[in-house]
């Protein structure tokens, strides 16, 4: 399976995994073993016995259930948890709501929309997310420039 977030640890707690297949089929499998892979993991699921079987999942989009996580430390979130929080800049000024996250490179990069069509990636680094409130319901970002981070 490739991972889109390889840094991940959600498939070292999990024990059974969600699958929606390309043919819009959704199937709970249970964990059996497990193995890091490049960019992903090696996966044996319950009831998966034969490469006629395997093959039959390709393409699946695959969770992992919340429940299956753990309890977070405080002050520590799902990347999930981001979406639909307001994002500032640190003026105070709104840019927009978190719309989702998008998994390319070294780190997600929170996907802002504007509300007027316009849409900004932000790395979610400290550098450039350097407050959260969750409580609140906000994040405070700073963009590349006005020029540079506007798709």
């Amino acid at each position: 399976m490739k991972a889109f977030y390889p840094q991940s640890q959600s498939m070292r707690l999990a024990k059974r995994l969600r699958l929606c297949l390309k043919t819009g089929e959704e199937r709970i499998l249970a964990l059996k073993g497990r193995g890091n892979i490049r960019e992903g993991w090696r996966v044996l699921l319950e009831g998966v016995e034969t490469p006629e079987a395997a093959r039959q999942l390709t393409g699946a989009r695959v969770w992992v259930a919340r429940e299956e996580m753990g309890e977070l430390a405080p002050g520590e979130y799902f990347l999930e948890d981001w979406v639909g929080l307001e994002a500032r800049l640190e003026t105070g000024e709104v840019l927009g709501h978190v719309s989702t996250l998008l998994y390319a490179g070294p780190v997600p990069n929170l996907v802002i929309h504007d509300g007027g069509g316009g849409e900004w990636m932000v790395p979610w680094t400290d550098e450039y997310v350097p407050t959260l409130n969750m409580e609140e319901g906000y994040v405070v970002v700073r963009p590349l420039s006005m020029d540079e981070g506007h798709v």
